[in-house]
């Protein structure tokens, strides 16, 4: 189970990587702004088990369930903050 979610959360980043450098040969502005989507990715990670899970999750949901919320949070976090540094910077 610890192999299947650091796996999906290496693709995860892999693939956040990946889309900032899209963004950088479209231009400077916005590859920066997904620099600020990644950074907001760890810290949407480390903090979504505090911010938005209850703790009568950790009883119904897997352990693979409370890693998805987990995944989500940080993605709509980065997601969220690119969009917004866009607006900003670009």
């Amino acid at each position: 189970m610890g192999c299947i979610t650091f796996v999906l959360l290496v693709l995860n980043i892999i693939a956040l990587v990946a889309i900032d450098i899209m963004f950088w040969a479209e231009s400077a502005a916005s590859g920066l702004a997904g620099v600020f989507g990644i950074i907001a990715f760890f810290i949407g990670y480390a903090l979504s088990v505090e911010v938005t899970i209850a703790p009568r999750d950790f009883w119904v949901n897997s352990a693979f369930g409370i890693f998805i919320k987990k995944l989500g949070v940080a993605n709509m976090t980065a997601f969220a903050v690119w969009f917004i540094g866009n607006l900003i910077i670009g």
